[in-house]
């Protein structure tokens, strides 16, 4: 049995094409479907119309994706656990690209590429493409690696029991936090280009400012706590003061590089794009310097080796 965990909060205008998209797959072993939702939208409608064989929870409240994700992983019967994003669909073969990662070679994590799932046209999705998944990219070879976002991978039942689940404290970066300390304990995340998703970004100019600005915010409180790169700089109120107005000039040229390297034809078919890129990274900075000089909450600092990531 394979568990599929999808967290929803007001996914009426893509939550159908996730789940036809799981629906069809070309792997024929067993798995469940598991949709932990807190939309005011017409989502649960659609779910509980369109697709009654899923298995469809929701909450009254908005509940944060980890959060979510944890409740399903309880109510799920997987040997291995899948997770997808709501705005997310998956290829065909993904279900038989991870598993068959699983069951090769025994890795306690498998995740896959992201793909930009939005018009051609859609600029500021585009520059949402740009920010966030610069590191897995299709064109990637496939290896072990550090980290790979929720809306694209799958674990071994028994990672959950050995290190417990998503901290919400942490989101949108509850998932860089956790497969740190899967790493920390001895786990291996192996990355597969071929388990493709499409994501769903953000259309709307405001709503991409403010997220990353949030992330920014996040990654900065995330680093304070683990020894990543850009710890140094988090950790240091003074030097994350003068090191910000610097961060998005870095951050930008890093990004523009991997994809002149790997998908020079996007840069050249999306140059709006990535203008709108570098403008939302002054945001992004400036989460990154509140971060910074914010209190933790009473959050303990973890001490581990360094590793690679931004």
């Amino acid at each position: 049995m394979v568990s599929i965990i999808i967290p929803s909060y007001n996914s009426e205008k893509t939550i159908a094409r996730c789940l036809l998209s799981l629906k069809t797959q070309t792997y024929e072993g067993e798995y469940e479907i598991i949709v932990v939702d807190s939309s005011n939208d017409r989502t649960p409608d659609i779910v509980t119309d369109r697709f009654p064989e899923v298995e469809f929870y929701h909450f009254e409240q908005k509940t944060d994706p980890g959060t979510a994700r944890n409740f399903g992983v309880s109510k799920s019967h997987g040997e291995i656990v899948c997770f997808i994003d709501s705005d997310c669909e998956a290829a065909s073969d993904w279900l038989d690209q991870l598993i068959s990662i699983h069951r090769s070679y025994g890795y306690e994590a498998v995740g896959g590429s992201v793909e930009n799932g939005n018009e051609p046209d859609a600029e500021v999705a585009w520059a949402g493409y740009l920010a966030e998944f610069r590191e897995f990219l299709p064109e990637y070879p496939a290896r072990e690696v550090n980290h790979i976002p929720t809306c694209n991978i799958s674990y071994k039942r028994s990672v959950f029991e050995r290190i417990g689940f998503f901290d919400h404290r942490f989101y949108p970066q509850e998932d860089l936090e956790f497969n740190y300390r899967l790493r920390q304990a001895g786990g291996k995340i192996f990355f597969i280009p071929s388990a493709k998703i499409f994501h769903h970004h953000r259309t709307d100019f405001k709503s991409f400012v403010q997220h990353q600005k949030r992330v920014g915010r996040v990654t900065s409180q995330v680093l304070r706590l683990l020894p990543l790169e850009g710890a140094e700089i988090a950790r240091n109120r003074w030097l994350s003061l003068f090191a910000a107005p610097l961060l998005p000039f870095v951050k930008w040229w890093r990004t523009i590089q991997i994809f002149r390297k790997w998908r020079k034809e996007l840069l050249i078919k999306h140059p709006l794009a990535a203008g709108i890129f570098f403008v939302g990274l002054i945001p992004w900075a400036w989460g990154f310097l509140q971060g910074a000089w914010a209190e933790l909450n009473g959050q303990t600092t973890r001490v581990g080796h360094h590793s690679h990531v931004e």
